[in-house]
């Protein structure tokens, strides 16, 4: 969700709109580098989550959006005149692991009483897949599902682009990403959700002369067992040079509402190896890359060890309609109906 808010903020200045955000957390130098304004709500005092709880109450009783002529929620709140989903709270709790303690279930409460209340009083609702307007409809069958529209997450192509030349063989030279064998990139937060478990024992299945796996994202922490072939990379700013250094880029989600590294990897070039669970398995091809129905270590095993390198035409956005600009008017268009 935070890149598709780069993505709007991107695109709305394009089409010389002003543009504010509302929030209560701030990076200062991102900022400054967005030139919009920033309404940020201080609150210091308020531990963990209740930060987020008690600003989401802030703009349910005090945001105008009469103010705005489009405004848009990214976290579950009614106050604006489109809501938009990237995910179901009891959806994702649905495939959770674990026994819950009782702290977690009384947070999952929270959630998804805003999340209802969103739902109910928001005249709309934008979701970035199907699968969330099934999920909306399963478990809020009480709400009115004309106001659901499925818009699929644009890509920044002024940020991600395709790498070649002599860009992507440095790109190769400082990840260390040899000809010889094929190279995977796992693009994550939330390592569990996206299947980190299932690719590790698939990778210790698989010959490290012949294939390897990039993790870029948060730290490997609670993982144990790493197998050789398998490297963690840090925070990457700008993973444009990793997609398209890469033979596939793989996310076997257990509960991934789209998956927006899907598109970006497509958009760079490169092919994807993805689990059904992942939205954005609607607009994925043959040609694309590979969904599988399951996802076990011996299945994403034997599905790498099969698959081929290939690229990706460039006309994916196109084909897609996933600019910037076509997505900017789609929301325009909500708020005028």
């Amino acid at each position: 969700m935070e890149s598709y808010m780069l993505a709007l903020i991107h695109g709305f200045q394009e089409a010389g709109d002003e543009v504010h955000v509302h929030t209560y957390d701030v990076d200062k130098k991102l900022a400054d580098r967005l030139h919009c304004t920033v309404h940020r709500m201080r609150l210091f005092f308020l531990p963990g989550r209740w930060k987020k709880y008690f600003f989401l109450m802030s703009c349910n009783k005090r945001f105008d959006r009469s103010f705005y002529d489009v405004s848009l929620a990214l976290t579950r709140t009614p106050a604006a005149h489109i809501a938009v989903i990237g995910g179901v709270h009891p959806a994702s709790v649905a495939v959770r692991s674990g026994r819950d303690h009782l702290l977690r279930r009384f947070h999952d409460r929270m959630e998804n009483g805003f999340e209802r209340s969103m739902f109910a009083d928001c005249p709309n609702i934008l979701v970035h897949s199907k699968r969330i307007a099934r999920e909306i409809i399963k478990y809020y069958p009480d709400i009115n599902p004309d106001k659901i529209a499925v818009k699929y997450p644009p890509i920044d192509t002024t940020f991600f682009s395709r790498v070649s030349g002599d860009a992507l063989v440095g790109v190769k030279e400082e990840f260390r990403i040899k000809a010889d064998r094929m190279t995977f990139l796992f693009p994550s937060r939330g390592h569990r959700r996206k299947g980190l478990s299932e690719l590790l024992s698939a990778f210790s299945r698989l010959d490290p002369d012949k294939y390897e796996l990039l993790v870029a994202g948060e730290k490997m922490k609670g993982f144990r067992n790493i197998p050789a072939n398998v490297r963690y990379l840090g925070y990457v700013v700008n993973l444009s040079g990793l997609y398209s250094a890469v033979d596939y880029t793989v996310l076997p989600s257990h509960y991934e509402p789209f998956g927006l590294a899907v598109v970006e990897s497509l958009h760079c070039g490169t092919p994807v190896l993805i689990g059904k669970q992942v939205g954005a398995a609607e607009i994925i091809g043959v040609e694309e890359g590979v969904v599988l129905d399951s996802t076990t270590d011996r299945d994403l095993a034997e599905t790498i060890a099969r698959l081929e390198p290939k690229k990706i035409a460039p006309d994916f956005v196109h084909r897609h309609g996933l600019s910037i600009n076509r997505h900017i008017e789609e929301i325009k268009a909500l708020v005028r109906r």
